[in-house]
């Protein structure tokens, strides 16, 4: 008798969900031989499990690729199309593959001696810097349009904060070792760094990829006041909704301050937010905030979408010393932009302390009259419970096509918040 998973929507859409559901290993073994062996590592190594959706065409024949952690016993796959609320979908696990089945959206990571490269379906999608600044940070990460939802370093308006990343601290708020602001000398250094130790996993597959390692958080000295396992997981529903699925787990943190621990981003002057793009969130906050007001609130969701540029631009071919001699290299620019619209959104969780937490902090548009690189924030504190650690929080980065209206990011944030359950019999 085949092994079978029923999902069940609960109370809400969900349209190509990342399903996920804790099967041993045996259970595995049992339904398709073979495929619940040792943890593979390498760009395109996980194994897969074949799924065969009964109640709606997943795919050619109704086949649904899965991926199974052998490490943790975690099954994972995105159902194809709408699970509707208050339904149920019924997937059998094969026992073999069929031979024209093929995955839709394969991640391939690759590692270099500084950063972990996605690919999804044999397209860029977002590079993983680990060292070479004060803090890991992802540039580019690749909309679908074709360009960055995240700025890089050397724009005109804090050229330091790069790409998307976690920072700590804030400006040495409470005493807290500053790994924020980049700045060597005072007023807001010197500071910290998060050191790159080693990956554990990297790991590619026909569902997600991933890479999992270790950083030791240091003081301005170099002395070690924090560790930390982080795993950074990579997967598409389609080429306009694409995903980057992110855990922090301190095991341990002893500073003089409790400083905040911030999921930072700014986006491409190219969206020219507020004149052209836009920034919004689930708590209904006007940003940039009005005159005489904070600009901070609790959310449990910011987006900030704008033009992609005009042309999209694609990542850099080579060094910027090359291209800068290059005809038709790309000049310096601060928006605003043209070309299609594309947006990044993050998502906090109900299962980290204190959700919903304090976003947009130092949100708002940037540089002159308030124009060009706004910033996105949401900033977590160590739990009152373990304010030493251990403790663990998790976030989902949303990278999509149009607005936040247009990429249903309120309907994708309720998905992830309250996710489809799962049952599995035999």
């Amino acid at each position: 008798m085949p092994t079978m998973l029923t999902l069940t929507a609960g109370p809400r859409d969900h349209d190509s969900p990342l399903v996920e559901v804790a099967v041993a290993p045996a259970v595995i073994e049992a339904a398709a031989p073979g495929t619940a062996g040792a943890p593979a590592h390498g760009p395109m190594d996980a194994a897969a499990v074949l799924l065969h959706d009964t109640d709606a065409p997943g795919g050619p024949g109704g086949i649904v690729f899965a991926q199974y952690d052998a490490t943790t016993g975690a099954l994972r796959f995105v159902l194809p199309g709408r699970l509707a609320a208050g339904t149920t979908r019924r997937l059998d696990i094969l026992p073999h593959a069929p031979g024209a089945a093929t995955p839709s959206w394969p991640v391939e990571v690759t590692t270099k001696l500084d950063r972990a490269v996605a690919r999804v379906g044999g397209q860029p999608f977002a590079s993983y810097h680990v060292t070479g600044g004060r803090r890991p940070y992802l540039w580019p990460v690749i909309g679908p349009a074709g360009a960055s939802v995240v700025r890089g370093q050397g724009s005109a308006d804090h050229p330091h904060h790069t790409g998307l990343g976690l920072a700590y601290g804030g400006h040495s708020e409470d005493g807290s070792v500053n790994i924020w602001s980049d700045w060597d000398e005072p007023p807001y250094g010197p500071g910290g760094r998060m050191v790159h130790r080693g990956f554990r996993r990297v790991t590619g597959g026909p569902v997600y990829g991933e890479v999992c390692h270790d950083l030791t958080w240091v003081d301005t000295f170099g002395n070690p006041f924090a560790e930390e396992v982080r795993t950074v997981r990579f997967w598409w529903a389609s080429e306009g909704a694409r995903f980057i699925d992110t855990t922090v787990a301190i095991t341990w943190i002893r500073d003089r301050g409790r400083g905040p621990l911030v999921v930072a981003l700014r986006l491409p002057s190219e969206m020219d937010i507020p004149h052209h793009g836009a920034m919004t969130n689930d708590a209904g906050v006007p940003v940039p905030a009005p005159a005489g007001t904070s600009r901070a609130y609790r959310a449990a969701w910011v987006d900030g979408s704008g033009p992609s540029g005009d042309p999209p631009y694609p990542p850099p071919a080579g060094p910027p010393e090359v291209l800068v001699d290059q005809p038709g290299a790309r000049p310096f620019r601060e928006g605003p932009g043209d070309g299609p619209w594309q947006g990044i959104a993050i998502f906090d969780h109900p299962a980290n302390d204190g959700f919903p937490h304090e976003a947009g902090k130092y949100a708002g548009a940037m540089g002159p009259n308030g124009a060009g690189t706004g910033q996105m924030t949401l900033s977590f504190y160590p739990p009152d419970a373990a304010p030493h650690g251990p403790f663990t929080f998790t976030w989902r980065t949303y990278v999509h096509r149009g607005d936040a209206i247009d990429s249903k990011v309120a309907a994708r944030a309720a998905s992830f918040h309250h996710p489809p359950t799962v049952t599995v019999a035999s």
